[in-house]
């Protein structure tokens, strides 16, 4: 083959590449951009998306608008009933404690992200534990309707009594969880953070001391990144729950907060992980399912009850505890509480017990075997403003308008203009009939016009004839000949 014939094959297959490879960048854009894990979790919040993104198309379904219809009607009724009140709440007694802005222990909670997040929002670290099992979020586009249509009412009936009582009923949630394509509480926790106003960076699957749980780094809208573990962990005594208790030791002292926790810590077989809050904990917030009055040793505990005492429910009747029914009576009680807790849902019988480690007591953090559990570093406030909850536009304050009395308008009354007639032919003389002069027929029209101002009667009070308040007398008309034909009193004839 000659250099000629071989330069123009280089040219040829040069120029074919360039062709295929203009035409596979065209097949790449074409291609939709798979969602994102804030596009998921906002799906699932029902939260309605731009239309650049792929689920944008989904939400028109009326599967989707079904569940969005009921999650946004939950959700307002929890902030309305709860969540707003219990943020204010924690405002009040707990955003200027240091410990609140380290590590949150929540270990009874399942996947409720919701509550904790309402007193602890600057927490650096939140860890969530429970027995419900971490599950996965495939991406909603990748899902057939049916599909689809099934997961997000399997998902809306986990949220269900989560958003109207404030917590999640294990037995309840397991059939619910494993339903469906969203399976576990990882569809719970994206919805969660979507609607407290939150954006999810990554989630990573992990096992750091054997039980499987879920990395969730997530930040508020101008905030630091924050993180979020849960774990599917039994925390009765066993091995399983004493590396449980190993990792956590490693973050160092924190807070803890318990709600719901079914009145097992004080039993015997929850004594391990008791012990271990009692020892690392800096603060200590619960209902009284959690951790017994008996616990907090007087000198070590700084104690504050909110709320007022009722005893437990029909099936949790072991956890009455007289010790803290009497507290309740003693100037510990230092106010009331606005909102349900646990599993007392009505603010008129719910209580939380808030718990400080005060500087006389121990605070060693000392594990059984001996180890000193050193504490965390001081943790600065999140300098980002409060993130806004899904669904709720921030109102501006109206500003303030000057209002001026109105002043008195005379009223005159409107002056009759005469109103020129057409032109009419010319009237056949009659010895009976006369024409009205154009003039008189004006005057005749301004006599007979009711006043605009006077409104009109019912036609039951209608007189037969209504003679004008404020006409002149005008001269005589040429008198018409009268009918013969009997008339009724409302100007018809008469049959």
């Amino acid at each position: 083959m000659d250099l000629q014939a071989k330069e123009i094959v280089k040219r040829s297959c040069a120029m074919a590449c360039v062709i295929a490879a203009v035409f596979c960048q065209g097949i790449q854009a074409a291609d939709p951009r798979p969602s994102s894990l804030q596009e998921q979790a906002e799906f699932l919040a029902g939260i309605p998306l731009g239309k650049d993104s792929i689920l944008s198309a989904l939400q028109k379904s009326p599967e989707y608008r079904q569940h969005q219809k009921e999650l946004q009607e939950q959700w307002a009724f929890c902030r309305k009933v709860r969540y707003g009140t219990m943020q204010q709440w924690a405002r009040d007694h707990l955003a200027n404690i240091p410990s609140t802005r380290g590590v949150l222990r929540y270990l009874f909670g399942g996947p409720d992200f919701l509550n904790a997040y309402a007193f602890f929002p600057d927490a650096h670290v939140m860890v969530l534990g429970g027995l419900e099992p971490v599950g996965e979020v495939p991406p909603p586009e990748a899902l057939d309707p049916a599909s689809l249509g099934g997961a997000l009412k399997a998902l809306d009936e986990a949220l269900h009594t989560s958003l109207f009582c404030g917590y999640f009923i294990t037995s309840e949630m397991k059939p619910q969880l494993v339903q469906g394509s969203f399976r576990g509480v990882l569809p719970v926790l994206y919805t969660e953070l979507a609607l407290t106003g939150n954006v999810i960076d990554s989630v990573t699957m992990v096992r750091p001391f054997g039980s499987p749980g879920v990395q969730i780094v997530y930040h508020r809208p101008g905030g630091p990144p924050q993180m979020l573990y849960y774990f599917q962990a039994d925390l009765s005594n066993g091995r399983e729950c004493r590396r449980f208790l190993d990792w956590l030791a490693d973050l160092g002292q924190g807070a803890s907060y318990l709600k719901a926790a079914s009145y097992l810590l004080p039993l015997d077989s929850f004594s391990e992980t008791r012990n271990f809050l009692m020892r690392t904990s800096t603060l200590i917030l619960q209902d009284d399912s959690g951790l017994p009055f008996r616990s907090f040793l007087p000198g070590e505990w700084k104690i504050q009850l909110f709320g007022i005492y009722t005893e437990p429910l029909e099936i949790f009747k072991r956890g009455k505890e007289p010790a803290l029914k009497e507290a309740y009576e003693s100037p510990l009680r230092v106010g009331p509480l606005p909102f349900g807790a646990g599993y007392h849902v009505s603010a008129n019988d719910a209580n939380l017990l808030l718990a400080l480690r005060s500087d006389s007591g121990s605070g060693s953090g000392q594990l059984p075997s001996g180890e000193i559990i050193p504490p965390i570093p001081p943790i600065p406030p999140i300098q980002a403003p409060a993130a806004l909850p899904a669904f709720s536009s921030p109102t501006p304050k109206p500003k303030s308008v000057p209002i001026r009395k109105a002043l008195p308008v005379p009223v005159k009354k409107a002056i009759a203009v005469p109103t020129p007639s057409p032109p009419r032919p010319e009237p056949i003389s009659s010895p009976t009939s006369q024409a009205v002069p154009p003039q008189e027929s004006a005057r005749t029209e301004q006599i007979l016009m009711p006043p605009q101002e006077t409104a009109m009667p019912e036609p039951s009070t209608i007189p037969e004839r209504v003679a004008p308040e404020s006409v002149m007398p005008e001269p005589a008309l040429p008198s018409e000949p009268e009918s013969t034909v009997p008339l009724t009193t409302s100007g018809k004839p008469i049959d």
